[in-house]
């Protein structure tokens, strides 16, 4: 019994051992073995499609670099940008604040990315790991002042219809517009609902109706009075009133049923949205995304 208990206590050793180097090795060739040594620097000629989850065709990535680069090009390199995708995120941030959005700002931080001192810009990750399917969002600089709760959800919201059915090149593309609203006019313009059009609605019949109202007041104020008759035969003009019997019948009977579709999920709450955090080398980021 002696034996039996001593060969499972020096297997539990080798294991505590042996799992936390293998889980190591697994880890991106650009993951640093030190980050709290880590020092920031610029990288160059970067790539802005990262694809290791091999989600997008060769083609939609030169799409997406084109587009990306057009983008940053737009705004005086003020911002950087990169797409990444990965089949998961390796446990890292796990136990920590934002810890879905700790991989992605390893990832923008440890390869150079970020523009000026302050290193501006954003990535957008999507991890395609199974039963950890997410995407987030994760900025630093100047740009974390335009990822703000209300953006992140509006970003969130526009490109989860496309994620949902598997269209990430179509979600990037809806991605990058949006940012570009973003880095234009500081936020996403609201879309309006079927509520925003019913109270549109609901207030033109009210302005309508008390303009009506004041219409009929003045109309029948300027009325002249009607003289009464002595007779009930005397307000009838003669021959011009006959009486006869109308029927009307009915041979078919027409129903139309309209379907509407359940409502989906949408904007508002649905983003795990952190306001600031830091990744494993120490920067300070903020942002969101949704598992999907």
């Amino acid at each position: 019994m002696k034996k039996i208990i001593s060969v499972i206590f020096i297997s539990l050793i080798l294991s505590a051992l042996l799992i936390p180097s293998a889980f190591a090795a697994s880890l991106p060739s650009w993951y640093p073995s030190d980050t709290s040594g880590f020092t920031d620097f610029h990288g160059s000629n970067l790539p802005r499609v990262v694809d290791d989850a091999d989600i997008f065709s060769d083609m939609d990535e030169a799409r997406l670099t084109e587009k990306v680069n057009a983008l940053i090009a737009k705004f005086g390199n003020r911002y950087d940008l990169v797409i990444f995708t990965d089949v998961s995120n390796y446990g890292i941030g796990r136990g920590m604040e934002a810890s879905d959005g700790v991989y992605p700002a390893d990832f923008y931080q440890f390869n150079g990315y970020g523009k000026g001192d302050n290193y501006s810009g954003s990535v957008i990750f999507i991890c395609m790991e199974p039963g950890n399917r997410y995407w987030w969002s994760a900025a630093r600089g100047d740009s974390r002042a335009y990822f703000t709760r209300d953006n992140v959800n509006a970003l969130d919201d526009g490109i989860e219809p496309y994620m949902l059915d598997g269209d990430y090149y179509g979600a990037m593309v809806q991605y990058l517009t949006l940012l570009d609203e973003i880095y234009s006019t500081g936020k996403i313009a609201k879309k309006r609902t079927l509520g925003d059009y019913a109270g549109s609605a609901v207030a033109a019949v009210i302005v309508g109706l008390i303009a009506g109202l004041s219409n009929m007041s003045s109309k029948v104020k300027n009325m002249k009075k009607v003289a009464f008759a002595k007779y009930a035969n005397d307000y009838i003009v003669q021959n011009s009133f006959n009486l006869r019997n109308v029927n009307e019948m009915f041979l078919y009977k027409n129903v139309t049923r309209t379907y509407i579709q359940p409502q989906s999920r949408s904007g508002g709450g649905g983003s795990s949205y952190s306001g600031g955090y830091h990744s494993s080398g120490g920067g300070s980021f903020s942002g969101g995304g949704r598992h999907f």
